[in-house]
């Protein structure tokens, strides 16, 4: 029986699994993320939105837009960054 070898561009089952784990720790950095942090970084990421067009839904200035992206991409930065560590 040959062995089974990945098409070219498909992940291997190790790389899959990797993948997976990451988005799970992403996923979980999001979720910890303070509601309103979360929402702009929603906005900007999943949807696809630009920062006029998060700051229009939302009500709120541009640049509190900004800052809360910021802060909220630090954050998640900051725990992805504390998983990694032994």
């Amino acid at each position: 029986m040959p062995a089974w070898h990945p098409a070219p561009g498909d992940p291997s089952p190790l790389h899959a699994v990797e993948a997976a784990e990451t988005w799970a720790q992403v996923a979980g950095a999001v979720r910890a993320l303070p509601p309103p942090q979360r929402e702009v970084l929603l906005l900007r990421y999943s949807e696809a939105l630009s920062l006029a067009e998060i700051a229009a839904v939302l009500a709120i200035p541009e640049g509190t837009v900004k800052s809360r992206l910021s802060v909220a991409l630090g954050r998640v930065r900051a725990h992805l960054a504390a998983e990694e560590q032994p």
